[in-house]
């Protein structure tokens, strides 16, 4: 009897986080903090750069907004990542090897022409996901393909964000994925895709708060949204 194959259940996880980054990206779709605050009407009143903190990790809406706009600047490094496993996977496998090192190798093709194509917005009040045309302005994205309306979400709506694998950004390295959740999307629309996960009665109990799952890839500077989400206010689990 010969032995059993290794590669089986490697590809078939790579082959899941291949298709669910081709559908996050295409798509970009798709946890969670507690809002508390203890006033004393005695107090004297806190000064603009405790209420920023305040903000930061209570939710404060009184906190003073940030102003500027910030276009999150791209990275290609996702896109060569994929490209390049993508040939090695195509040279080093035979049969079904090819084929997967294929799909890798358009994943990093795609993940190339989103990169240019797409472009991540901080403004006053909200994040937003904008394209880029041909005079190199930057236009509405229309509608988000899995739940509908704009893609735009106000910060104080945010209940979570992330990074995935946890800990590359800390260290220079690009994340795959791009995770957050919010609550401005209408609640009936919460279960669908891998909402149905985030959102069920186990993950609840574990810690996490109900909301609209998004991901989508890495393929912008991750530190510099890492920086954005904290600076804005944006909730996140500890």
């Amino acid at each position: 009897m010969g032995r059993p194959s290794r590669r089986g259940p490697a590809v078939l996880a790579l082959t899941a986080l291949a298709f669910g980054l081709f559908w996050a990206s295409e798509t970009f779709v798709s946890p969670a903090g507690r809002r508390s605050c203890l006033t004393n009407s005695r107090s004297p009143p806190a000064s603009p750069e405790a209420r920023v903190v305040s903000a930061q990790f209570f939710g404060d809406s009184d906190a003073p907004a940030v102003k500027e706009t910030v276009v999150i600047q791209e990275d290609y490094r996702l896109a060569a990542i994929f490209f390049t496993l993508g040939l090695v996977l195509s040279s080093a496998l035979p049969y079904a090897g090819f084929g997967f090192g294929l799909f890798v190798l358009l994943l990093g093709v795609l993940f190339f022409v989103q990169t240019g194509r797409l472009r991540f917005i901080f403004d006053e009040e909200a994040f937003e996901l904008k394209t880029v045309g041909g005079d190199e302005k930057l236009n509405e994205s229309g509608e988000n393909v899995l739940v509908g309306g704009e893609n735009r979400w106000k910060y104080k709506s945010f209940v979570n964000w992330e990074f995935f694998p946890k800990g590359l950004v800390e260290q220079g390295i690009p994340p795959i994925l791009v995770y957050f959740k919010e609550t401005q999307t209408p609640k009936e629309k919460w279960m669908k895709g891998p909402g149905a996960s985030a959102n069920s009665p186990e993950a609840i109990e574990g810690g996490a708060v109900a909301g609209q799952v998004h991901f989508f890839p890495c393929i912008c500077n991750a530190q510099q949204i890492k920086a954005e989400f904290e600076k804005r206010g944006c909730q996140k689990l500890q």
